[in-house]
């Protein structure tokens, strides 16, 4: 019964993510059916190699041509037949099967990742439901939202490498996920870094870091291990042991962060050779990439005067605020704690996330290093604030219009990472059972208890090197886009870790007071069993691409030096 409503249930992920990409497709292609912008480049190379032109290769092409070689597959057996012009139409619906695929392989690695948690706690004596992961529906309603996001959904209609390149890193991850043969994983590794470069830091080094860390003991796992976690004696543990400190998100705070980075480091030399054999695999990736790199004379394959690899930290900022824009819906309880509690519904006054809020000297020396980039390494692109068909043009009109706006923007920055990464560990702090008496002040201010079942297995070590891999991939570039996002952002999405609502054990007088019906609505969607986020996630996310559908098609415009060819907006 479990499989017959696991395959149902990914039957109906699938087929609706098929149908509103279809229906995106279908409107783009007939209002826009030549095409537009990059798509120029795209589909005049997929045509040269469908002609077998094999030889010819656009210079402003700068990512390989895996999607070309794609098209081409798929263009074989049409031409047999004679049942379809391979044109600019055809060419976009590679993307069609591209968002197919990525609905099938997201619900694969969700289903790896909790399903099979919820088994193991089962056979463990302990109940499968316990608030720390996502329930089926979940599952399904999660792996339809994380295919709505706008700078994914929105290439759905375009002819872009975009959504072929998700795929196959996620598909790679999922390989990861179920320890496949390391000639598959090599395999899959390798056929990722054809549609774009960047994909070696997911499928070599994020991997190949996740591997490490899963190869190396971990030290909680010893009950006469990391006792008490200062610093010194992680690192004589982590030596003598060959194990490492790598507590869960929920319980970390910032010291944790950096004590688990020195004990994976002298926990990984004392483990010597045997460390190794894990990341054969990313270690085999990386080097046809670094072999491909000294050929090319480079990472970019055409036009390496406007790609010139930089240094650009504060990619790392607008990283968060970026997150927080898109997966408002998730992050909203997190940032609302930063307010006074008597400011919020009392089904919102979360003391568990509010006592995880970050300590002032922690705040103040994250924020004044974000300063610092902010003043000395703000990059701008020439190609930013050249074409006004991109959201980020007006972005960065904002950002520019007054010097000290950017530095306004640095606590946005600040709460937005922190919510981010509050949302991995899930709603529980430190795992702890309240005391009696914060109980009752809690029950006093008529705050939600939350559930004392630990929120999230997420660990420490997940994060660092989530952030290693992104930082490599996003700080080497000066140009902000945010298609640059799309594959930090799904890796971030996968492990954002549920949230349950109990109704607070004291109702306010508000509450006793009642407010109609929105009210009784409002808390019953609160309360449902099913995360609330979800259905906020998708209607926010649905209205985005509503949005951006809808100028993209309709609010054409013309540049005066380009009379009688329509520009249209874009991410």
């Amino acid at each position: 019964m479990l499989f017959q409503t696991d395959n149902t249930l990914r039957l109906g992920a699938v087929l609706l993510v098929a149908a509103f990409a279809y229906l995106w497709f279908n409107l783009v292609c007939e209002t826009v059916p030549d095409p537009y912008l990059d798509e120029v480049f795209h589909v005049r190379q997929a045509e040269n190699y469908v002609k077998g032109n094999w030889h010819v290769w656009d210079p402003k092409i700068t990512t390989p041509p895996g999607l070309y070689v794609v098209s081409y597959l798929f263009a074989i057996p049409w031409q047999a037949s004679g049942l379809m012009q391979v044109d600019t139409t055809f060419f976009r619906s590679t993307n069609q099967v591209g968002a197919i695929l990525l609905a099938w392989v997201i619900y694969q690695i969700l289903h790896i990742l909790y399903r099979n948690t919820n088994h193991d706690r089962e056979d463990e004596g302990t109940s499968k439901d316990t608030g720390s992961t996502w329930r089926p529906t979940e599952l399904a309603h999660a792996a339809i939202n994380i295919c709505l996001f706008p700078p994914l959904f929105f290439f759905y209609g375009l002819y872009y490498t975009d959504v072929l390149s998700a795929v196959s890193v996620l598909l790679v991850y999922k390989y990861f996920l179920v320890e496949r043969h390391p000639a598959v994983i090599i395999a899959a590794g390798l056929f990722s870094l054809l549609f774009r470069q960047t994909n070696v830091l997911w499928v070599a080094v994020f991997l190949g870091g996740l591997a490490f860390c899963r190869a190396i003991p971990k030290g909680q796992q010893d009950a006469n291990l990391f006792n008490e976690p200062t610093f010194l004696n992680i690192l004589q543990a982590s030596w003598r042991h060959a194990s490492a400190y790598d507590p869960p998100i929920s319980e970390a705070s910032f010291e944790d962060y950096i004590k688990a980075g020195l004990s994976f480091a002298v926990a990984g030399v004392a483990s010597g050779p045997d460390v190794l054999r894990p990341l054969g695999p990313y270690l085999v990736i990386l080097g046809v990439f670094v072999q491909y790199v000294l050929w090319n004379g480079g990472v970019v394959l055409g036009d390496k005067e406007n790609h010139v690899v930089s240094i650009h930290l504060a990619q790392m900022l607008y990283l968060w605020a970026c997150f927080a824009f898109f997966s408002l819906p998730l992050l909203y309880p997190y940032l609302i704690t930063i307010l006074p509690n008597t400011t919020l519904p009392s089904a919102l006054r979360l003391s568990s996330i509010k006592s995880r809020l970050p300590r002032a000297l922690v705040s103040d020396c994250i924020m004044t290093i974000m300063l610092a980039i902010a003043y000395h390494n703000t990059l701008i692109h020439p190609f930013t604030l050249a074409d006004n068909r991109h959201y980020t043009f007006y972005v960065f009109r904002i950002l520019l219009r007054r010097p000290s706006i950017k530095y306004l923007a640095v606590p946005t920055y600040f709460f937005c990472a922190w919510a981010a990464v509050a949302a991995l560990g899930g709603q529980n702090a430190y795992n702890q059972q309240p005391t009696r008496k914060k109980l009752s002040k809690q029950r006093r201010q008529g705050m939600a208890i939350l559930p004392s079942s630990p929120a999230s297995d997420l660990r420490v070590s997940f994060l660092l090197i989530w952030l290693l891999a992104t930082a490599a991939s996003l700080v080497t570039t000066p140009l902000v886009e945010p298609r640059y996002f799309v594959v930090p952002w799904l890796m971030w999405r996968l492990h954002v870790a549920p949230l349950r609502l109990d109704p607070p054990t004291t109702p306010s007088s508000s509450n006793r007071a009642g407010s109609g019906k929105v009210k009784g609505i409002v808390e019953k969607v609160l309360y449902s069993t099913h995360d609330h986020r979800l259905w906020l996630e998708t209607v926010w996310l649905l209205a985005i691409n509503m949005a951006t559908g809808y100028i993209f098609l309709k609010w054409g415009f013309e540049w005066p030096q380009e009379p009688g060819s329509v520009q249209r907006f874009m991410w």
